[in-house]
Formats: C-alpha cells, sequence, structure tokens
C-alpha cells in the first residue's frame, strides 16, 4: 500500500512540474521592439522594451556571484548569436547592461576586466563581436554544445525575440 502511495504522489509530482515548466515555457510576456540605427556601423539595431519586470536591483542585485554574472551576459548575448544550441534567455536591455555593468564594478570578480569589455560595448550598443563575447563566457563555463558560429541578421534577431515574446 506505501509503495503505491508513494509511486501515485511521485507521480502527480512528476505531472505537476512539467505542467508548470510547459505552461512557463509556452506562456510568453508582452514587450515592444525599438528599431534603431547603429551609430558604429549604421546597421540596425534591435533592442526591446519589456513591461511588467520585477525591478533590476532584484533580477541584478548587486551581491551576484560571478557566476550569476556569467550566466546573465551569457543569456543576453543568445539575442543575437547564431548557435545550434542556446539554453536561457535573457532579453538584452540597456537597462540590464547598465545595471549588470554597476553590479561588475562593485564587485572584484576573477574576470571583471572580460565582462567590463563586453558590457561598456554593448552599452555603446556595438555588438560586432557578440559571437566572441558569447563564445568567450561559454568558455569560462566549460561550453560543450552551443557555441556561436556568427552574428544573428537584424531580422533573424527579431524572429528570435518574436519566438519568445509576443511583440506588441
Amino acid at each position: 500500500m506505501k509503495k503505491i502511495l508513494l509511486i501515485t504522489v511521485g507521480s502527480l509530482a512528476i505531472v505537476g512540474a512539467i505542467a508548470y515548466y510547459t505552461y512557463h515555457s509556452m506562456s510568453k510576456e508582452s514587450v515592444a521592439i525599438k528599431e534603431t540605427t547603429s551609430e558604429n556601423d549604421g546597421g540596425k539595431i534591435i533592442e526591446i522594451k519589456e513591461t511588467n519586470v520585477e525591478p533590476i536591483e532584484e533580477e541584478f542585485p548587486t551581491d551576484m556571484t560571478e557566476y550569476a554574472v556569467q550566466n546573465a551576459i551569457h543569456g543576453m548575448s543568445h539575442q543575437k548569436v547564431r548557435a545550434d544550441d542556446k539554453w536561457g534567455f535573457i532579453p538584452l536591455t540597456t537597462e540590464r547592461v547598465t545595471r549588470l555593468k554597476a553590479v561588475v564594478e562593485a564587485n572584484e570578480y576573477e574576470e571583471e576586466g572580460l565582462y567590463l569589455d563586453i558590457l561598456n560595448r554593448w552599452s555603446k550598443n556595438d555588438f560586432s563581436q557578440v559571437d566572441q563575447d558569447h563564445n568567450a563566457i561559454w568558455d569560462l563555463q566549460n561550453g560543450t554544445i552551443g557555441k556561436a558560429t556568427g552574428i544573428l541578421s537584424a531580422d533573424e534577431e527579431k524572429a528570435f525575440i518574436e519566438m519568445h515574446f509576443d511583440i506588441e
């Protein structure tokens, strides 16, 4: 009897977890896309404007671990890079880049120089080597699958965003 009860409870927990993750992966937040022109090369820049997000200080607290900083940069880069596999997506917004830069400057991280190089470039809308930025972080995290092989065009980036969000 105990065995049947354990199997039933375990099965319900698994079904509940699958339902939860399916709902959250299928439901999309609404965002607006702003298209601007890069001062660096005249190319099109896609910027996401989010609504109903948690305060940036909660998302990126001052005491972030170095691994969390890496995950944030890595997740944001997915919006702009070509890779066979991408796990995790954090919208690359001006607010996130600015906040993450402040977090890095407030701490002492082993790879602080790399993070600031990337974030300083991104804060100037310079994504000319975002694939290399992605791979530098990917290497630090001992990545084996999902190496960036190039940079998405503005249209490809927009399509990637539309996969993850409802566009207003």
